[in-house]
């Protein structure tokens, strides 16, 4: 369940380029972080491409090392036990350079899952602590929008959260018991011997809720799907925006299903081109299109390539199949939620332009401004520029 989720998790983040990875895994001896980034937010932290051939190479990587090791011990804190006094990562080891990129990752893949970076911590410990507390203090300095998708690992079990601005801190509890002090007596509960909380778990209801967030919320900050719903809205009757929105979530469901199975892949970036495309192409058609009947057809066609666009990240990931299509029906259900909130909010709006006298002109005028949004996005997905990182 737990891969599962986070490799649900990476698939519902596939429009954030802001998205970086934590693992922490729990050990007697040690507590080993692996952290990842894409080159994408390492050059929020330090500039990285020296000589401005528009690839990262990795002597390049090396050369800025010191100073990407600097940031993430400022702006990351990881403590046992309340110790606040040791709230530090730890000795850096080394760093992972992606397999199968070369010498260099090229400018068109500094924020795909082929360009991840990966920093290696050790933390050395006594025994196994009984609390294990993470914190991010670098999402004013990277982007609000910034998330990461954190798994603490032990003894073969996984537990998954996402950190955000909002949500920074996460304290996770091993429910290992600790070494009784050499002064306890049988029988006498001492501060050393006391039993530990319940190790911290996912719930079946605590997923499913998760992932029905996460749908919603997906929806709200993922402007492109809002600028697809508004051209299919905006000339559109009402009874055919509920086909039209019900039609795009099958379809997505679909595809999304088929890449978390791993039945069918795309690349990513060509998968992001084509959504900008699909608002391209509904807009222009918002021109001439007088009968919204069967736009539900299209949508449904469209709909299949959001869908890859939430699963883009999947690659290279081998999730689960425990738990998996519960989430990602969970997933969905907050998904429609979301479009017909939106949908509803922009209906008023769409009759209204049908009843005013000028509202043809200024629907047509609203779908060459989301042509113009659409094209930029096409152009700057397409040839990898970054001009538009949203």
């Amino acid at each position: 369940m737990s891969a599962t989720f986070l490799s649900l998790a990476l698939a519902l983040c596939g429009h954030n380029p802001d998205t970086s990875y934590a693992r922490i895994e729990i050990g007697e001896k040690s507590i080993k972080s692996r952290l990842t980034y894409d080159i994408f937010t390492l050059l929020r932290i330090t500039p990285l491409n020296d000589n401005a051939d528009g690839q990262i190479s990795r002597e390049e990587l090396t050369k800025h090392l010191p100073q990407i090791e600097e940031f993430l011990r400022e702006h990351i804190g990881l403590a046992i036990d309340d110790d606040e006094e040791d709230d530090d990562l730890g000795v850096f080891s080394h760093f992972v350079w992606p397999p199968d990129t070369g010498d260099a990752i090229k400018e068109a893949d500094y924020h795909a899952q082929t360009g991840l970076i990966i920093f290696e911590f050790a933390k050395a410990v006594e025994y196994t602590p009984g609390k294990v507390s993470l914190r991010f203090y670098f999402f004013n300095r990277l982007n609000d929008r910034h998330s990461v998708l954190g798994v603490f690992a032990l003894k073969g079990e996984e537990y998954e959260t996402v950190f955000t601005k909002f949500e920074p801190f996460f304290d996770y509890v091993t429910g290992v018991e600790p070494p009784l002090p050499t002064e306890a007596q049988p029988g006498i509960v001492t501060e050393g011997n006391k039993l530990p909380p319940q190790q911290t778990r996912h719930s079946v209801a605590e997923s499913m809720w998760r992932f029905f967030k996460m749908g919603v919320e997906h929806i709200f900050i993922g402007y492109d799907h809002i600028c697809f719903l508004i051209a299919l809205i905006v000339v559109s009757k009402f009874r055919d925006v509920v086909k039209i929105i019900t039609s795009f979530t099958i379809a997505h469901s679909i595809t999304l299903i088929l890449a978390a199975l791993d039945v069918v892949r795309l690349p990513s970036r060509l998968v992001e081109t084509c959504i900008a495309a699909t608002i391209v192409y509904v807009a222009i058609e918002n021109l001439w299109v007088k009968d919204t009947r069967h736009r539900w057809m299209l949508t449904f066609f469209f709909g299949l390539v959001h869908g890859f666009g939430f699963a883009n990240v999947l690659s290279g990931l081998n999730p689960q199949r425990e738990g998996l299509i519960r989430c990602l029906l969970s997933f969905n259900v907050g998904v429609e939620v979301g479009q017909l909130a939106i949908a509803t909010l922009l209906l008023p709006l769409a009759y209204g332009l049908k009843h005013w006298k000028h509202g043809p002109t200024a629907a047509k005028g609203i779908s060459l401004s989301l042509a113009a949004f659409g094209l930029a996005w096409f152009i700057d997905r397409a040839f990898a520029i970054g001009f538009m990182p949203f």
